[in-house]
């Protein structure tokens, strides 16, 4: 018996009206043009790309900071797009954050244990003591000890302000956490403390993982699937051992060719990319990666590529089958 989806993207998108005037038009920036996939319990789906690629953005809907421009998206079999009031204010305990800066998505003039009941106090209906024994015990789940309950955050390292705000996106029980970048502001040193506390938490809580990342060591490590995104739109998406081992779209294997191996057997062969990450306000015609991309012709140039089944994954790319 197959898994239930608590998340289900179809043709997702987000576009904003930049510029206009008097005698101008406004422009469409397209930060998420078209984004699909699923999401289980228990598993994690890791979203990587250059800054600029729509990733962050694709987050903020799915936490459903922003609402999107087209496009289905369900949390828990309830359409998010067309949901009234009530039915978006009992979806936003299942869906929970946690973003990039420990340093500043943590409100310093409050103590870790009043950040930590907040979320309770405006969702749900409990006691002050039971408020107070919800909120120790999620502190031991992430590692901190009962004695940092009436500190504040300056008083913290980033590693451990980065648990305080992983507990405090678990104190509503969601079922999905959307993880933007969680690790990338921390010593190289405490991220993989931080990365193996997410997997155990995961473990326990059987919680979906929506990982925001463009350091693609770190999704070999946590991700399950993985979707690369360029300009918007997915370029590559699959499993995590079928896209590491043979990418099939060449801005993938740019990617993992640019990534440190110590091993020298490890390391692939450097591919350099020309020329900047396009505008998503003037992108170009054809495949958006056309500019950059070593295997181009003039068809590249003239008709977009839609994602396709090649290999085992999904690839937009006209050429996937001969890329080796």
């Amino acid at each position: 018996m197959s898994e239930p989806m608590l998340l289900e993207v179809r043709e997702l998108k987000r576009h904003y009206q930049i510029g206009g005037g008097l005698l101008r038009k406004p422009k469409a920036l397209k930060a998420v043009d078209g984004v699909s996939f699923t999401l289980a319990a228990g598993k994690t789906l890791a979203v990587v790309g250059e800054s600029g690629c729509g990733k962050s953005t694709l987050a903020r809907m799915v936490a459903m900071i922003e609402a999107p421009t087209a496009g289905s998206l369900k949390i828990d079999g309830v359409e998010v797009t067309t949901a009234d009031g009530e039915a978006l204010k009992r979806l936003r305990p299942v869906v929970q954050m946690v973003f990039q800066n420990p340093y500043g998505s943590l409100n310093p003039r409050k103590k870790v244990g009043a950040i930590l009941e907040e979320p309770v106090v405006i969702n749900a209906r409990l006691s002050a003591d039971a408020r107070h024994a919800a909120a120790r015990e999620m502190m031991a789940k992430v590692g901190l000890r009962p004695e940092h309950y009436a500190r504040y955050p300056h008083m913290f390292s980033g590693g451990q302000r980065q648990r305080i705000a992983i507990a405090r996106a678990l104190m509503l029980n969601p079922r999905i956490v959307v993880a933007d970048e969680p690790v990338s502001a921390l010593d190289v040193s405490i991220r993989a403390q931080v990365l193996n506390l997410l997997m155990d938490l995961q473990e326990e809580f059987r919680l979906a993982y929506l990982f925001i990342s463009h350091d693609l060591s770190v999704v070999r490590h946590i991700s399950y699937e993985v979707m690369v995104m360029y300009l918007g739109r997915p370029a590559e998406q699959g499993n995590k051992e079928t896209v590491f081992a043979r990418p099939r779209h060449p801005y993938t294997r740019a990617l993992l060719a640019s990534t440190p191996a110590v091993d020298p057997k490890a390391r692939g062969k450097r591919i350099v990319l020309t020329g900047e990450l396009p505008s998503p306000i003037d992108p170009p015609s054809g495949c958006a990666f056309h500019r950059r991309c070593p295997y181009a012709t003039a068809e590249c140039a003239e008709r977009r590529p839609e994602l396709r089944l090649v290999d085992g994954r999904h690839v937009a790319c006209h050429y996937a089958e001969s890329i080796n």
